[in-house]
Parts: C-alpha cells; structure tokens; sequence
C-alpha cells in the first residue's frame, strides 16, 4: 500500500461510478488504491477450451457496443499450457527482456539514473508483462506498493477486465462500468506492443488442433500400441469367463500366465506401424505453424537443413526482436519516466531509457585486427572494457615479438 499521499490523480465526469470521490478524498491516492485491490481480488475459472469456446470468445471481443475480453483472456490461459506455445513466446521475451537497460542523459550512460532500475524486482516485472502484451494484446500495470521516490512493488492487472479500446477499467468481469484508466497515469501503466487482440488469437486454433491429435494419439496407442490377447476356453459357464479375464487383466505387461488346461491364448500385434505419423506429422505441421506465427521462421526452433538457411532465419529473428526492442523503449519512455517522476523520482527532462550496447567478442577482435595492422593503437582501457581483461601494458622480460617486427638480419 502506498505510504504517501503527495502525489494525487485527478478523476473525473464518468471515470468513477461505483466510489465516491469527492472534496478532497478526490485526489486522495489511497482511496484510489484501495479501489484498485478490490479490482484484482478475482477467481479465475478452469476448464478445457475448444474451438466453440474460441469462436464464442472472439463474438465477444468484437462486439462493437459492448466487448467483453475476459473469454478470450480465458482462452488464452488455457493454450499457453502448450509447450511448443510455451517455448517459442519465453523465446522471444527473453531476447529483449535480457538487455540490460540504462538511463542516459544527451546519449551518455547515468550511473546514478541507473540505480533506480538496475536489478530491480518491480523492474524486471514491468518489461516482462510489457512485453507479453504482443501475445495477450495489452498490458494494464498497477504500481502497488511505493514510496517518494521509490517504487516497491508492481502488479499486472487481470486483462479479463479491462477493455483497452474503450480505455475502460471494468468494477467486475459482468459490469458495465468502471475506470477511464487513461486518466491515471502515475500508478497505471498501460503497454501495447501488438494490435489489442494479440498473437494468441491466431495461435489458438492451431493449439487447440494439436490437442486434439494428442488426445487422438493417446487413443491410438491404448488400442494398438500394445498387442491385444484373446482367450479362448472350452467351458460356457461364466464363472470360468470371468476369472479367465481377471486372469488376463492381472497380467498386465508380464511375459507369461498361467490357464487352465484347454485355455487357447492368441495375441494379435498390430500390422500398421507407421499410422502414428498421421498424428505425428500434424503435430509437428501444427508446430512450425506456431513457429512462423510468433517468431517468424522455424529454424531457430526445429533442426535447420543448412548453415546459410539457418543464418538467414536468425537475421528474421533479429528484425523481430529489434522491432520489439523499439516498442519496449517507446513504452518505457513514454509511460513509464513520466510516472516515475510524478512519483518522486528526481529524473531531468533530457534522460531517457536505453539499452547499453555490448559487443560481442568475437566478432570485435576481428575488426580490432584490421584497425591494429593499419597502424591504429588501441587503448589500454578500450580492452579491459571490452574483453573484460586486465591488461598490464609494461612489455615482459622475454615476451615474444610480432614476427613481422622482427627486422631481417640479412637486410641492410
């Protein structure tokens, strides 16, 4: 809960509905909070979706007068249960939520600036809910906790109950009324790195079709996996029947059994070994669908035929994730530095986020090579910095030269 009351939000015409907020409980921050605990206290309803839920989800998220978002959010829990889904959307956060990221005044790093969001919890939670606004849509942020100058904690709101084109807040999943969130712009932070419907809504189907051919493989393998055995006995009498077939059952997968003489025992295999590829193949058509959907190419994904196809879907990928690092810095600089300076935070007008630029070894002692050979003297400082090395400049007793220092006896 919020332990100051400096900072105030002004809520206004029909914002509020449901609280009283007048006078100078108006700008009163903590009655606003308080509010905004009651809105997230809410149950999240589990069961399987299907194709039906989806269709039904979708009606609601574009009914133009009245859109409800919380169905398609419903459905969008559910899929990410996938672990293709999974893996391929933790991918691609994680390629942009794993830079580290800086304050910089005029293009030059803020040490001091920095702190504020260096190895912060509320900070790292910030970009990554951000950043899932490209599958789910939209992100809704509540600073919890703070104090002047200091943010403690961050919550994501339930996206079932906000209504990002109307730019509505809803009281509850079946109310018609809530909070203009676009009027608060300190302790709500709203993200939108995609349109407001997300990626998921083009992944579900594929999703929901691959559970399908899971279930259908599942059956497949009870009925054919494992060979079927078929008793045949001489006695009509049931009692016998039965205890045969308990027998039978008690086998389960051991070797051999023991019948009463007269008891014929017939296992029949299945002939078809290769049907399982009609699920398989599906699956994996589903997969590289869900590939190309959010990460725009496969490669990265599933094993590459050769060196050149892998490299030219890795650049695909880097154009996405460059295209999700310009969002992130847009979304951090427009809504978040605003807040954090009507929240206390002492940031001057000309600092803004970015990310540090790292190079990458490998590749920069090939071009430091090149600038050494013509003749250019690197710093000492230059290469701790970028190889992370202690570098003792004073030439060592019996330290090898450059060969091509080496002046030829033979030539005068």
């Amino acid at each position: 809960m919020s332990k100051t009351k400096a900072n105030t939000v002004n809520l206004s015409g029909n914002a509020v509905k449901k609280v009283s907020l007048s006078g100078n409980t108006a700008k009163d921050i903590k009655k606003v909070t308080n509010l905004m605990v009651d809105v997230v206290r809410r149950q999240r309803r589990l069961w399987r979706k299907e194709i039906k839920d989806w269709q039904a989800a979708r009606f609601a998220l574009y009914h133009s007068e009245t859109p409800r978002t919380y169905p398609m959010q419903e459905v969008y829990d559910d899929i990410m249960l996938d672990g293709h889904l999974t893996g391929i959307t933790g991918n691609r956060t994680l390629r942009t939520t794993n830079k580290d990221y800086i304050f910089t005044i005029d293009g030059v790093k803020d040490d001091k600036l920095t702190e504020f969001i260096k190895d912060q919890e509320w900070f790292e939670t910030l970009i990554e809910k951000a950043h899932e606004s490209v599958y789910r849509g939209y992100s809704l942020l509540w600073v919890e906790e703070y104090e002047k100058g200091e943010i403690k904690k961050l919550q994501l709101i339930p996206r079932g109950l906000v209504i990002p084109e109307k730019k509505v807040l809803l009281y509850s999943f079946d109310s018609d009324t809530g909070i203009d969130f676009s009027e608060i712009d300190d302790i709500l932070l709203y993200a939108q790195f995609y349109d407001h419907i997300g990626l998921l809504e083009k992944a579900a189907v594929y999703t929901i079709l691959k559970r399908h051919s899971w279930g259908s493989w599942d059956e497949f393998e009870e009925l054919f996996g494992i060979p079927i055995r078929i008793a045949k006995i001489a006695s009509q009498s049931e009692t016998v029947k039965n205890e045969v077939a308990g027998w039978l059952e008690e086998m389960g997968s051991a070797p051999y059994g023991v019948f009463p003489i007269g008891t014929e025992v017939d296992i029949k295999e299945n002939s078809k070994s290769d049907a399982f590829n009609v699920f398989y193949k599906k699956i994996e058509a589903l997969d590289k669908e869900l590939s190309k959907l959010v990460l725009h190419q496969t490669m990265t994904t599933e094993n590459g035929s050769s060196k050149a196809q892998g490299t030219v879907h890795e650049n695909t990928l880097e154009e996405v994730i460059y295209a999700d690092e310009k969002k992130m810095l847009a979304f951090l600089n427009k809504r978040l530095v605003p807040a954090m300076r009507k929240l206390g935070y002492n940031i001057p007008e000309n600092a803004k986020i970015s990310v540090e630029k790292t190079t990458d070894p490998n590749k920069q002692i090939n071009i430091d090579g090149v600038l050494m050979k013509n003749g250019y003297v690197l710093s000492k400082q230059y290469v701790e910095e970028t190889y992370g090395v202690e570098v003792d400049a004073t030439p060592q007793p019996g330290a090898k030269k450059d060969p091509e220092d080496e002046e030829d006896p033979g030539k005068d």
